[in-house]
């Protein structure tokens, strides 16, 4: 089979843009009678990714060296698993999610203009769906496709000062505001021409809608850093904007005030929380000389909590306030790898994924990629994103096509 056709051809457009439709489409059922499809969509999507870049064959030399180093580490993780060997194979593999998205990106790196419309249409669709969704919730529906159910078979959503929190089509308000945050970089670096003004205000209200305090934070320090020469000006917007909103909705912010002091002492502060312990446990791990790791399947991810594993009740884990609520990890994902993979290893994973960063010139799309960089990496020291594949389609998939893209062809889309 050959995939080499004219570039952003109807039919080499669709082959690229496949996975996206199987994630992202996928995703909307998470939450319904239908949720394996979500799930079947993403390994759908990995085995896919790696059979695009085999027919391809287009690979990055350095990330395909710094594979070949990881390899040892992550084949060891896998059989030195005490306790299951399903648990091991099962989140071994996960490993492997990001750095399969990276030999894709390299793959697909002629193809950023593409991946840009992508960008542009997919949060206006999120934006228009969760119009409606408030709509419904206004009108006082007591249910609707993308609320959980929680034991004993109640529908319910997560909620700020009293606001559901923005969930688009991707049911998880985290994941909204995450791709309303990396969207606003990217339409702000290489969108120079109609509507930019409202894309950004849409991507602005959908990271702000979420509710994600991670993502809000991520989004305060890159404008601090990336602006700086024109930080007065950010501090100017920004205040007028905030005290905008507090003037309309004084109660509504009070609230977000008081929630946000609330689970900065929960998880920074006091650490009665199961992130701040599961971050207790690395650094005990660390100190103790764990350098290979107690192996995959062990310890943070879906399948140590799947079956059972035994290593929680070794290090006296507490979940705290967070037990009831199911978790299925400990939602911080440096823990899990330095604990499963150890020091060493984990040291060598993180590398390879951050291999892309490794050059001699910084341009202002090294500066981009950067930035995409750091949206990806502060959010998963507090949750699981770095083994999402949503999570990794808003984010490392686009690290080489931006790294490659010719800035001077900025696009008109709409």
């Amino acid at each position: 089979m050959n995939l080499s056709l004219k570039k952003e051809s109807p039919v080499s457009s669709f082959l690229v843009l496949i996975p996206f439709f199987l994630i992202f489409g996928g995703t909307v059922f998470q939450n319904t009678d239908l949720s394996e499809i979500s799930s079947k969509t993403k390994i759908i999507s990995f085995f896919y990714m790696i059979v695009y870049v085999l027919v391809n064959r287009k690979i990055e030399i350095n990330l395909f060296l710094m594979t070949i180093l990881f390899l040892p580490f992550w084949i060891y993780s896998i059989f030195n698993n005490p306790y299951d060997i399903n648990a091991a194979v099962s989140d071994g593999i996960r490993y492997m999610f990001p750095v399969v998205t990276l030999y894709y990106s390299y793959s697909i790196k002629e193809y950023f203009p593409l991946l840009l419309k992508f960008v542009v249409f997919f949060i206006i669709i999120n934006f228009l769906v969760q119009l409606s969704n408030y709509f419904f919730w206004l009108k006082g529906a007591q249910d609707q496709w993308f609320y959980y159910t929680m034991p004993g078979g109640t529908r319910w959503a997560n909620q700020t000062a009293g606001v559901i929190r923005a969930t688009g089509t991707v049911v998880f308000f985290s994941l909204f505001g995450f791709i309303n945050l990396v969207a606003f970089f990217l339409i702000q670096r290489h969108y120079n021409h109609r509507f930019k003004i409202i894309l950004l205000l849409i991507s602005v209200l959908g990271l702000f809608l979420s509710f994600s305090y991670k993502g809000i934070g991520a989004f305060a320090i890159i404008l601090i850093f990336y602006y700086f020469k024109k930080l007065y000006k950010v501090v100017i917007y920004f205040g007028f904007a905030v005290a905008l909103v507090y003037i309309s909705f004084p109660k509504m912010i009070n609230n977000f005030i008081e929630d946000s002091a609330l689970r900065l002492s929960l998880y920074v502060t006091e650490g009665n929380s199961a992130r701040s312990e599961s971050y207790r446990v690395m650094f005990n791990e660390i100190k103790d000389g764990n350098w290979f790791g107690k192996g995959a399947g062990v310890f943070g991810g879906p399948a140590s909590t799947e079956f059972k594993s035994p290593y929680y009740h070794e290090v006296n884990f507490n979940w705290y306030d967070t037990k009831w609520m199911g978790l299925t990890t400990t939602d911080t994902y440096p823990p899990h790898a330095f604990v499963e993979l150890g020091t060493i290893g984990a040291i060598v994973y993180f590398f390879l994924l951050m291999i892309p960063l490794i050059r001699s010139n910084i341009t202002n799309n090294y500066k981009m990629a950067l930035i995409v960089y750091f949206c990806l990496m502060s959010d998963m020291l507090v949750s699981f994103s770095l083994n999402n594949l949503e999570y990794l389609f808003f984010s490392l998939i686009f690290i080489y096509p931006i790294l490659f893209y010719k800035p001077e062809n900025n696009l008109d889309i709409l």
